[in-house]
């Protein structure tokens, strides 16, 4: 078992091996542990409505507050104590996967447990897992784990204002509408040219580079999980023509998406 920071993981090849949502109330048992019982997957909990603090078998440690995300690795021990519920609807929804490297080695994001905080607007994508999950659908499980994964890495990169959040939550979400910085300084309701700053400042590019490699990063997950066109995927995500697609990936990734779905499948 091997342990890779998840910025280092998102830039590598991987294979998902195993994917189970489940959500969960707590107002009754309030407590969770498995000392003496090390996890065998690894699992990423979305905290919706209460608080929950995690003491290890160490004696470490860490509290999680509403619309962060915890993640346990496998092998993890600790005891889970979950309180100042919001209200009934308050609950969890955790996702155990597998990760495995090119070699069928199994991955863990560290060796102890981490939080992932002010990440509420990832609740839709663990949200969709549930949905996903009762339709039995692998493939759309590994996307909605994938983007998971990338918007926490986003997050972890650095603390990042809450607009320029705002208006990275609604190009996720809007991805196929291909939103224009207009709609999102409205939806911020700030200035364009302040909008802009804020970005440069915080990711060191323009909103207008990270929608477009919001969107290669979409085609890429379509290419390496999915069986829809080149044209199909221009089309989802917005782009005025399949050459003006084919032309942006191909300056990003050094490769056709043909080309690239090609060699992604031989590699498999």
């Amino acid at each position: 078992m091997k342990a890779i920071d998840l910025n280092d993981l998102i830039k590598q090849n991987f294979n998902i091996e195993f994917i189970n949502s489940l959500k969960q109330f707590w107002h009754t048992t309030k407590s969770f542990q498995c000392l003496d019982n090390p996890k065998k997957q690894n699992l990423f909990l979305y905290v919706d409505g209460c608080k929950i603090t995690y003491t290890d078998k160490t004696g470490k440690v860490v509290t999680a507050n509403s619309g962060d995300v915890v993640y346990t690795p496998i092998g993890s021990e600790y005891r889970a104590q979950l309180y100042d519920f919001k209200d009934e609807k308050s609950s969890t929804i955790g996702i155990n996967f597998m990760l495995l490297d090119e070699n069928g080695e199994s991955l863990i994001l560290s060796n102890d447990i981490l939080v992932f905080t002010c990440v509420s607007h990832v609740k839709n994508l663990f949200k969709q897992s549930l949905e996903v999950g009762h339709l039995s659908n692998y493939l759309k499980n590994r996307i909605t784990l994938l983007e998971i994964l990338s918007n926490l890495s986003f997050n972890k990169e650095k603390d990042v204002p809450p607009i320029v959040l705002n208006a990275v939550k609604y190009l996720e979400e809007n991805i196929e509408k291909n939103p224009t910085i207009y709609d999102l300084a409205k939806v911020c309701n700030v200035s364009e040219v302040y909008l802009r700053k804020q970005f440069k400042e915080s990711l060191n590019k323009s909103p207008v580079q990270f929608r477009n490699e919001l969107r290669l990063k979409k085609s890429k997950t379509y290419l390496e999980y999915g069986d829809i066109s080149v044209q199909e995927i221009s089309d989802t995500l917005g782009y005025a023509t399949v050459s003006h697609f084919i032309k942006e990936f191909k300056t990003y990734y050094g490769f056709s998406p043909l080309k690239y779905r090609k060699k992604i499948k031989t590699t498999v």
